[in-house]
């Protein structure tokens, strides 16, 4: 009868220490695929391929942009990119390889990210300067579509670049 109280309660304390909103993180699903592809896309300069991911209501942030930005600024950033750069190359943070990319289903908020940490590089068309940036960006996800976008990264030397692209187009 003891083995069977212990066993009762012991059921008890493991059953009510559960945590039913377990988040699940995975690493080769739709979606973590889906970013890899975006960000190929975004090698490529395609921005129709990206926008398939997009939603029409998309909104972007980051550490290098001020306040938010919508749908058109977003396709926009994409085409500056590529004036401004040349050999533009996207890997894992400190050697050759793909991009590190993971989604996370967060049970509590029901929401789904897409997390990515990567170096970009790039040569200034304007300036010649070679750029690196070590970045990290968050794409949420609702109705198979990413809605937000938050890019953390320096941004310094797309600043450089486009200044220098302003000084080129003053003096033409």
């Amino acid at each position: 009868m003891k083995q069977f109280i212990f066993t009762l309660i012991a059921s008890t304390v493991l059953v009510g220490c559960s945590n039913p909103n377990t988040s699940t993180i995975t690493f080769d699903d739709e979606k973590t695929i889906a970013v890899r592809q975006h960000f190929q896309d975004y090698l490529n300069n395609d921005v129709d391929a990206m926008a398939t991911h997009w939603s029409d209501d998309l909104i972007v942030s980051g550490s290098s942009i001020e306040g938010t930005v919508g749908l058109d600024d977003a396709k926009g950033v994409i085409g500056l990119h590529h004036m401004l750069f040349s050999d533009i190359s996207i890997t894992a943070p400190g050697q050759e390889g793909d991009l590190y990319a993971e989604t996370t289903y967060y049970a509590e908020s029901g929401e789904t990210w897409t997390k990515t940490w990567y170096s970009w590089k790039g040569t200034g068309k304007f300036t010649g300067n070679k750029a690196s940036d070590l970045s990290m960006s968050g794409f949420r996800w609702e109705d198979g579509k990413i809605v937000e976008e938050v890019h953390f990264g320096d941004g310094s030397s797309v600043e450089t670049e486009l200044f220098a692209y302003q000084l080129a187009q003053t003096k033409d």
